[in-house]
């Protein structure tokens, strides 16, 4: 992993360092608490403060994309893709997946009959992963 692209060459400390690589790791969405956790699991002197201020640079640089929140907390995914695109979020593991924007130029144009011009927007899609819903089914048969 090529950590100078995750803070667009800004400062990587060794506790930037290992906040994007513990990131990275996760493979899911996460809060910044839950990746704090995961940190300090490796180097526990890694203050709540750093990882803020880390996961604001991942965010700035395009790195890391909220991805929707989890009881009032803001989701977090490594975002592996440049183009336009939107996530869908299984609320049982955290998967993470890439969609295109189902939105297409005359749903965007609509606006402008309410005298809106869209200048960005957003769309998080929850659900359950395959994987999730084989293990409810599962433990449903017992």
């Amino acid at each position: 992993m090529r950590l100078t692209e995750a803070y667009r060459g800004g400062r990587v400390s060794p506790q930037r360092e290992l906040i994007a690589e513990t990131a990275d790791r996760l493979g899911r969405a996460f809060t910044v608490d839950e990746l704090c956790g995961a940190v300090r699991e490796k180097r526990g002197d890694i203050g709540v403060a750093t990882v803020y201020r880390a996961v604001g640079a991942l965010e700035s640089s395009g790195w890391l994309a909220r991805v929707g929140e989890r009881d009032g907390s803001v989701l977090y995914a490594r975002c592996v893709r440049d183009a336009h695109h939107h996530h869908l979020v299984c609320t049982g593991c955290g998967t993470v997946a890439h969609i295109e924007c189902p939105l297409d130029a005359d749903a965007l144009n609509a606006t402008a009959d309410h005298g809106f011009e869209v200048t960005r927007h957003e769309i998080v899609l929850y659900g359950t992963c395959a994987a999730c819903r084989a293990s409810l089914q599962r433990a449903g048969d017992d």
